[in-house]
């Protein structure tokens, strides 16, 4: 059995300012990347299927030859590092510019699951992150990103600590769950 999946990439990208943004808007948008409000830009990418476009959610995914590295989730649910390489190509240099430098731009990161007919099933996983920098070299464009939970993982669900749920606070650090 071969294990295929598809990854959506969906980059809200920050301009400097919403002047430069719509500046680069008229002459930089195509289907997948929408002008959002204000200094934003909306890139929406897929990893799979070279040379089409696929809709999912009633958004557009174009095709961008991508790869991911870093932990996608884990058991802590600590501040986990994402880096998503592109090759450096004009489209993925324009995704750079117009984020200015990848600095606190917003990804959604979707992985889902595809069947022998190249189909999605209904496994997914969604992770959210913040831009925190990137790194340009001759052949490669790297986007590094950040979890943008620290402590929590995104299927948990949110609680205030309270007397409650911990007892007495402690003078250290050890909280437990009751």
């Amino acid at each position: 059995m071969t294990i295929r999946i598809v990854q959506y990439l969906d980059l809200t990208a920050f301009a400097p300012t919403a002047a430069i943004a719509q500046s680069e808007g008229k002459a930089s948008t195509k289907d997948t990347v929408v002008y959002g409000t204000g200094s934003a830009f909306i890139h929406r990418y897929q990893n799979y299927f070279v040379n089409e476009t696929k809709t999912r959610d009633n958004n557009k995914y174009g095709f961008m030859p991508f790869s991911t590295t870093g932990s996608i989730s884990n058991l802590n649910g600590d501040n986990s590092l994402l880096s998503i390489t592109f090759p450096n190509i004009p489209v993925a240099m324009r995704l750079l510019e117009q984020g200015n430098g990848n600095r606190l731009s917003r990804l959604t990161l979707s992985t889902v699951w595809l069947n022998e007919d190249l189909e999605e099933t209904t496994k997914a996983y969604s992770e959210y992150y913040i831009g925190i920098g990137s790194t340009v070299s001759e052949t490669t464009i790297e986007l590094r990103f950040r979890s943008a939970m620290d402590s929590v993982g995104s299927q948990f669900p949110s609680r205030r600590l309270t007397r409650a749920l911990v007892g007495l606070l402690p003078m250290n650090a050890d909280l437990y769950l009751q």
